[in-house]
């Protein structure tokens, strides 16, 4: 087989996420049906048009404009847009090839549509079908070229794996070329389609049913680096965690790369109490110049608490000051346990804190937030909870959980039942911590 060599230089290509005003909007392909969509729409059309009753006329004005405007936005999107890849020359320049040739077939398609007579849309249709024919082998590329194998550094990789490693897995941006990518395979589909309609020996039936199967292949093959890149996302969420200390840059960071993943920023800098259940994959951690930061992954287990009365009822038994003791947070978890939640991450500061604390949470965040009040001072208490596993006979206890204190003396009035051990500036050690 031959060997694509790779040049190892950044390159400014049209892949997808860089988007100008100009640009069209891309269609979300994320279905079967939607690839097929437009070829059918387009041998509909024709189909209408150049039919034994044909005549001079233009079609109908909704179907034309209709038509027309898929077209034009087509042509636009199949050689614009998106992103800058290093390390891939040799395949993107097979892609862009191929989007190149659709690109000119798509404007000849475009100029059959607009024809105002038989003769000048007969000619149009034989100097489409003698490129498209020409031009087969290169447009049918798009049914495999994301599977071809290269080789690079010794290792031999497809071009998928190729730039979900230069993406370095950032989803949004797999999801974003992947809809790019099934956009081309639309506009072929189309073209396909329209050849059949116009040859003597049409093979309709045949083609929807082969590219049907092909496009279904395709997304089967994204899958791949895709479900790699989840595989390794603790991983590499903790790369992103370890290098990047300004929490809202963490956080649009996570929300843009994973978005498959619900993912909310907990930065703690005053004063805190927080119990987070022990192996638990889902809570990852940092502390830096005595700030800890929790970054805390929604998974499918998790779940939107229990109503607010409840929530209240079970916080209230929860003193800041005293919710390192084992006893007060045994009752939480009980209360928890007798409404068939798990409790996985509890924390608890100041209301008057919120300037030194930055808690982001995704818009499908699964954190419940609640605010109290005890002797006097108010208090915040975020919580995220995991349905049970009721095919495990296991109960929570606090020996399951790491807990935390910090304090900073001057932030929190000392209650006059507050434990000797408790007063000082650390109370707790910050334990647990997996980037230093």
């Amino acid at each position: 087989m031959k060997t694509l060599h790779v040049i190892y230089t950044v390159i400014a290509v049209s892949v997808l996420t860089v988007k100008t005003a100009a640009s069209p909007v891309l269609p979300i392909l994320g279905t079967a049906k939607d690839v097929m969509s437009f070829g059918l729409d387009v041998y509909s059309f024709f189909d209408s048009i150049l039919g034994e009753d044909e005549t001079n006329s233009t079609p109908a004005p909704i179907d034309y404009d209709r038509i027309i405007k898929r077209t034009s936005e087509r042509i636009k999107m199949s050689t614009e847009t998106i992103v800058s890849i290093s390390e891939l020359h040799a395949y993107l320049s097979e892609l862009r090839n191929v989007a190149y040739t659709v690109e000119q077939l798509l404007i000849q398609m475009e100029g059959m549509i607009k024809a105002k007579s038989k003769d000048t849309r007969e000619e149009l249709q034989r100097r489409f079908r003698d490129n498209f024919e020409r031009q087969k082998t290169e447009i049918y590329k798009v049914k495999s070229l994301l599977t071809f194998k290269v080789e690079v550094s010794g290792i031999s990789s497809t071009l998928l794996s190729l730039i979900a490693n230069e993406f370095k897995c950032r989803m949004t941006s797999l999801e974003e070329f992947q809809n790019y990518y099934m956009a081309l395979v639309s506009d072929v589909v189309a073209l396909d389609l329209l050849n059949e309609k116009l040859s003597e020996r049409n093979l309709y039936n045949e083609a929807v049913g082969s590219w049907e199967t092909a496009v279904e292949s395709l997304f089967d093959d994204m899958e791949v680096p895709k479900n790699a890149c989840r595989a390794n996302f603790v991983e590499l969420a903790m790369e992103d965690i370890s290098r990047i200390n300004d929490p809202s840059e963490l956080f649009e960071n996570l929300q843009d790369k994973y978005s498959n993943r619900g993912t909310d920023v907990l930065h703690l800098s005053g004063s805190y109490c927080v119990w987070s259940l022990k192996a638990y994959d889902k809570i990852l951690q940092k502390v830096k110049d005595n700030n800890m930061t929790f970054v805390f992954m929604s998974g499918e287990e998790n779940v939107q608490s229990v109503t607010s009365r409840q929530f209240q009822k079970i916080v209230s038994v929860a003193r800041f000051e005293n919710c390192i003791d084992d006893k007060d947070t045994t009752k939480v978890i009980s209360y928890f346990d007798v409404l068939d939640k798990d409790l996985v991450f509890w924390l608890m500061y100041p209301q008057d804190q919120d300037a030194e604390f930055q808690i982001l949470l995704g818009q499908n965040s699964t954190a419940e937030t609640i605010t109290t009040e005890s002797d006097g001072t108010k208090y915040r208490t975020v919580v995220y909870l995991r349905a049970q596993d009721h095919s495990t006979i296991s109960t929570l206890t606090a020996d399951d959980f790491d807990l935390k204190f910090y304090e900073k003396a001057v932030s929190v009035g000392v209650s006059s039942d507050l434990k000797t051990w408790q007063l000082g500036v650390i109370i707790g050690v910050l334990v647990s911590v997996v980037v230093n």
